[in-house]
């Protein structure tokens, strides 16, 4: 005999979060992938959200706590949203964040000269606009580089 299948459904939810930490709207589509109703999926989701092991703050909060490459704010919600965060929970959870983001654009911009020795002020800059950095963010980074160390090549600092 059959297991019933809300039973059948909360089992499947169980051995996809043993394998990997899933936010609400991951857990769901996979379930759905899987087969299952809608009925039965919303019972395993909220079964598993009252037992305490899904919770989308917590995902967003360990997230962005792991993650290594230097990005901007923007970025980051962008991300979390993108795996099915609410943008609410996924801005508090970057905003929280133990380094701010001028001083991720700071690093970045240290990596990147690193990296690339010589580089403008202009490739530097959209280097950072990619990393998802705001733009008076950038420029003031670049600005205070250039008071610090001088200007890069290609562009004079009294242009930033």
């Amino acid at each position: 005999m059959r297991p019933h299948p809300e039973r059948r459904a909360f089992a499947a939810a169980l051995r996809m979060l043993a394998r990997k930490r899933l936010t609400v709207a991951q857990l769901w589509q996979r379930l759905e992938r899987n087969g299952y109703e809608d009925g039965e999926i919303r019972k395993a989701v909220d079964r598993c959200k009252a037992d305490g092991l899904l919770d989308d703050a917590l995902f967003a909060r360990l997230y962005v706590e792991g993650r290594r490459k230097l990005c901007g704010d923007a970025r980051y919600v962008g991300e979390l949203v993108r795996k099915g965060i609410d943008a609410q929970i996924a801005a508090a959870a970057v905003s929280a964040m133990d380094v701010c983001e001028r001083a991720r654009c700071t690093c970045a911009l240290d990596t990147c000269l690193r990296r690339r020795p010589g580089v403008s002020y202009p490739i530097a800059a959209r280097a950072l606009e990619r990393l998802g950095f705001p733009s008076p963010t950038i420029y003031g980074v670049l600005r205070e580089h250039a008071a610090l160390h001088g200007p890069l090549a290609g562009i004079a600092a009294e242009s930033l």
